[in-house]
Order: structure tokens, then sequence, then C-alpha cells
């Protein structure tokens, strides 16, 4: 049997002896009330059993008298931070099958900030954005009680100045929204999520930087700890950086002292020193943690930064609010704006490719065939200089507005003109479907080309993202527009022609105006300078609408006469598979649907009532189908 010491304190006298006492029957017991200016005397080895709140137990484990002692710890009330620090058990008999269980005591290391023992963890900074992870216990309500509770004023953050220093001297200058320290990957909520090669025994302390770019940056981040499964999201994320290290020196703005929390008790000083002391205890570890790392001791440092502002970024982020949108930084835009450059030279990369996605694209439309237009689209590299263009509007850049002009000019005519010389030697001059698709654009063509522009640009300014590029083009469909445009010069057809033609305009328009606002959004162009291109852009896009206002018009009424006529019944007989065309008069293609075959007067009253019902004259052409 074990000999053991239960201390506790005198007001949970009552406690120990009538719950904790008579679970440890087999066991020689001493129960010790623990005096706020006394240390008990205890032999070396005592395996000692608290029942404490962390302060007192900070008070016993701070003595160097206790350093032999073997600690098992009950999960007092008051003792919320050494619970989670050492994963002790909710109920006290698991505790207790914890503490007496064969394993020996395990020896772990003690962290401390400024002196100060850290059971958990210490926040700096904002520390609500930083512990918003669910605990496994948390219900769904509970966790979008705190997810709404992150929300208000985080339009007003603001990242604030940090200068690092670790145990070999690394520094690190950067802008941060809070700085979380643990011992350990199980500490916290955030460090839960992300840390989980961690253990008491490594020697080492886990600073996680938080430093956002954005509020839309930050706001997924609190979703995804609150909700997300902790296995969901081993990664960390790009804007929060990594240090693993003996120590850290923390210094902030020189106006204003640090303020920090510390086992949820919130603190301030002009520098912030967080070391380990290893080997510094002897602990029947809860089950909740582990002590050992899969990693071998080392006395390598991690540091893992790639992605903190530095430099002009960092002053950009402390001097103003957090934007709602990542803003790129002085090297972003140059490495993008290098890159768009030389998208919107002529190579000849680009010429063999707009003839090949002409010549496929236009060999799909006389098949009628979706699959090789759709691969026509993803070969089309109309893309990049329509997105140069809009980076050169955005910045007025006189060269590159030119480049991208010209480019776009020989790109689009040898387009039409491969496209042309195809439809006169193609014996086929049929509008069938997929070429009638492209002839009459509307509101929602733009919409399309908007929202891809908006893609487009996107996936230009994150490289992380450039393999969606390949979704934007089939979804804007540059390239088959122009081949029908060609096809309409072959066939000597206006109709083709200036409905194609329309398509491919709002294309270009919506793109443009797009990517111009999307650029501006992610801060690659100050509004002033940006003004000139924006209002270029809304009048290219002003002068399309007019007839694509008509066109979608003209649907919503073919759609509405369709709504009204198909499945309606005149005298037995079911209009079925309506379609419209509008003119003068309505053009309506039907089956009719009827029991008996139609003689003339009854399809004269048919049309008669359809005209009746929708208010309009009409040319009707119907085939009649039995139905027995």
């Amino acid at each position: 049997m074990k000999s053991l010491v239960v201390l506790y304190q005198n007001d949970d006298r009552e406690k120990v002896e009538q719950q904790i006492v008579p679970l440890l029957k087999d066991h020689q017991v001493q129960a010790v009330v623990l005096e706020d200016e006394q240390l008990p005397e205890l032999s070396a080895d005592s395996l000692v059993i608290t029942w404490l709140s962390d302060r007192a137990l900070k008070r016993l484990m701070n003595d160097e008298r206790t350093a032999s002692w073997q600690w098992g710890l009950l999960p007092h009330p008051d003792m919320g931070q050494a619970k989670l620090g050492f994963g002790i058990a909710n109920k006290i008999e698991q505790a207790l099958e914890d503490i007496l269980s064969p394993q020996e005591a395990s020896t772990i290391d003690l962290m401390y900030c400024n002196d100060k023992l850290v059971f958990n963890s210490v926040v700096i900074g904002d520390t609500y954005t930083l512990k918003p992870a669910r605990m496994p216990e948390d219900s769904w309500l509970m966790r979008l009680r705190r997810f709404a509770r992150l929300l208000p004023n985080l339009s007003e953050l603001t990242l604030k100045p940090f200068r690092l220093v670790t145990k070999k001297e690394k520094v690190i200058d950067t802008a941060a929204l809070g700085i979380v320290v643990v011992e350990h990957g199980k500490n916290s909520p955030l460090t839960r999520r992300v840390l989980d090669n961690t253990s008491l025994s490594d020697g080492k302390l886990n600073a996680l930087v938080l430093a956002p770019r954005s509020v839309f940056d930050l706001l997924y981040f609190l979703f995804s700890s609150v909700f997300l499964p902790s296995t969901s999201n081993s990664k960390l994320p790009d804007f929060i950086g990594y240090i693993k290290t003996e120590s850290l020196t923390l210094t902030g703005s020189s106006q204003k002292p640090i303020k920090y929390s510390l086992d949820g008790i919130s603190h301030g000083a002009e520098e912030l020193t967080l070391y380990i002391k290893p080997q510094s205890a002897r602990l029947f570890m809860g089950r909740h943690v582990k002590t050992e790392s899969d990693e071998q001791p080392s006395d390598k440092e991690t540091v893992r930064l790639q992605n903190l502002p530095v430099g002009e970024a960092k002053t950009v982020l402390v001097s103003y609010p957090m934007p709602w949108i990542h803003h790129a930084s002085s090297d972003e835009f140059r490495d993008l704006f290098q890159n768009l450059r030389e998208n919107a030279r002529p190579s000849e990369t680009y010429l063999t490719l707009m003839v090949l996605s002409t010549l496929l694209a236009t060999f799909g439309l006389f098949a009628s065939s979706a699959p090789v237009i759709i691969g026509a689209m993803i070969l089309a590299p109309l893309m990049t200089p329509i997105i140069s263009l809009a980076m050169g509007l955005l910045r007025q850049e006189e060269k590159m507005i030119k480049e991208c002009l010209r480019t776009l000019a020989v790109g689009i005519g040898l387009s039409v003109l491969c496209a042309m010389i195809l439809a006169m030697l193609t014996p086929l001059q049929t509008i069938n479907p997929e070429i009638g698709a492209r002839l009459k654009p509307t509101l929602l063509d733009l919409g399309v080309a908007v929202i891809s522009g908006i893609a487009g640009a996107y996936a230009n300014a994150r490289t992380e993202v450039a393999k969606s590029l390949a979704g934007v083009a089939i979804a804007v469909a540059l390239v088959p527009p122009l081949a029908v445009t060609g096809i309409g010069l072959g066939w000597l057809d206006w109709s083709v022609f200036s409905g194609a033609a329309l398509l491919f305009l709002t294309n270009l328009a919506g793109i443009v105006l797009a990517a111009v606002i999307t650029f501006l959004a992610l801060g690659y162009s100050p509004f002033k300078r940006a003004k000139q291109g924006l209002m270029l852009s809304l009048v290219m896009v002003a002068f399309v609408s007019v007839p694509l206002a008509l066109g979608f018009r003209q649907m919503v009424i073919e759609h509405n006469i369709v709504r009204m006529l198909n499945g309606w019944q005149v005298e037995e007989v079911e209009l079925r598979d309506v379609n419209v065309s509008l003119g003068d008069p309505v053009r309506i293609r039907t089956r009719l649907a009827s029991p008996a075959p139609l003689q003339e007067e009854q399809l004269d009253g048919i049309k008669l009532a359809i005209e009746q019902r929708i208010d309009r004259k009409v040319q009707l052409e119907a085939v009649v189908a039995l139905v027995r």
C-alpha cells in the first residue's frame, strides 16, 4: 500500500474527510491542513495529493523545499488552470485512479513568466481572439454564443508592434494581434488544435503569434476554431507564426506597457521574460495530456514566421485598423505586377494557343459538342492579358495598357479570322443549340463575367489559388463567342455576328471592371490613382448594359409566357414543351396532347384562347400528340 498525504485548506476539511479520504481506505493516509504561512513537515519523496486552488498550489510548487515531493492533483473547483495545464480529470475518482496507477511519477518542466509560475498559458494582446477553440464538452449552443461574443468591434482591431528574442538570440520584429505562450499543445484551446507533438518534458516553450492581415482571415479562423473539430485543422494558418525555444523575451511599444494574461489573471509589464525550468517537479500526470514527445530531445529552436508582417507591412498594419480584405505588401505587388506585365506581351505561346483554342472551339460549335468547347475554353489564353489590362487601368500604366490592347487586338483578330476561314470551308450553315446559345446575351452573362473577373483577379493575386484559373476560364468562355463571331462573318450573317460580338464585349467589359475593383480592394492601388481607370471600366460596362438589359427583359417576357402556357389545358387539350420567340406576332411552338384528333376549328379556338391568355397576337406552330 502507498503511504500518502492529502493536503488541503481548512475551508475544505469537510469535503476531504467525507468524500476524498474514504476513497483512499486501502492506503495509509495522512490528512494535513495547509496553513497560509507555514509549510507542512513532510518526508522527502512524499506522495502529496492536493485538494488546493491554483493560487495555493503555485505557492507550494514555488518553494524549494517541495522539490522532492511527488505531486498528485485532484480537481479542486478553484484549480482550473492547473487542471488544464496538467490534464487532470474532471472527476475525483478518475484523478485518483491516475495518481494511484502503477506508473512512476513523471519528471516535468515548469514554465515561468517574469519569475511567476505558469500552469496553463500566457496570452499577450487581445486575449479574446486567442481563446475561441471549443472544449470537448462544449455544446453547440455554447460554441455559438462564444463565437457571437467575438464579433463586435472586429473592424476596429489594430495589430501591435512586438520585438521577440529567443534563447539563441534570434530577433523578430513584427506586428501581431496577440501572442499565446504555452508549455505544451494541450494547454490552451488555440494550441490544442495545432500543436500535437509537444510535451511537458522537452525543455521548450511554444509561442504562437497571431497576425491576420484582414478581418476575413480572422473571421475564418474564429469560425473554424469554434465549430470545426480539432482534427480538421492541424495545420497552422498562414498568418500564425510559431516559435519553440527554451526562453523568450518580448517587448512592445515604448509608450505603453504590455497587457497580458497569466493563467487568466491580467497583468501589465514593459518587458516579458518567459523561460523553462527543466526537470523541476515530479507529478502524476492526468489522462488528458502526454508527458513525452514523439521527437528526440534537441537544442534546436523552431522559428516559423515566414508570413508575419515585417518592414513596410508591419508599419502599415500598426498604423491603421485591420482591413476587411488582405492588402498586398510591396513584395506581393512587385511580384504580381511583374507577372502581369509579362502576360501583357503577345508571345509565340499566346498566339499559338489562340489559334489552337479557336479551331478547337469552332469544330466543337459545328459538332454541337459541349466537351470539345470546354476544352477550348481551358486552352484559351485570353484571360491573362485582360487581367493585365485591368491592372494597367487601375495603376494608370500607359505602357502596360497599350501592350495589353495590342495583345488583345492581335489575339481577337487572329481568332475571328481562323473561325471565319473555317466557316467558309465547312459546308454547314445551321444554327445548332451551341451556336444559338451565344447569340442572345443578357444581364445574366454580364453577371457571370463580373464574378469570373473577381475570381480571375483574386487567383492571380493569390498564388495559392492560381490553380482555380482553369475554372475561371470555363466559367467566362471567352473564345467560343469569338469563334461564333467569325462563323457569322464566314456566313455573312449579321445576326450571328452581332449577337456573338456583343457577348464577347460583355465578357471583356465585365471582367475588366470586376478585376479593377478586386485589385483595388486588395490594396494594389490607392483610390485616387485608380479613379480614372475605374470610371473608364464603368463606362464600358454601361455601354454594353443597354442591349443586355433589353435582351434580359425579352428573356423574362418569354419565360413568363412559357410559365403561363406550359401545362395549361384548353378543352381537354394540354399544351406541353412550349417554346416562345418574341416578335409581332409572338411565335409559339408547342406540343398539343389531345385524347382525339383535332379539327382546324379546334386549332383556331386554341390559338384564340392563347392570345387571350397572354394578351398578344400569336403565330402558333403545333404538333398534335394523341393520348389514349
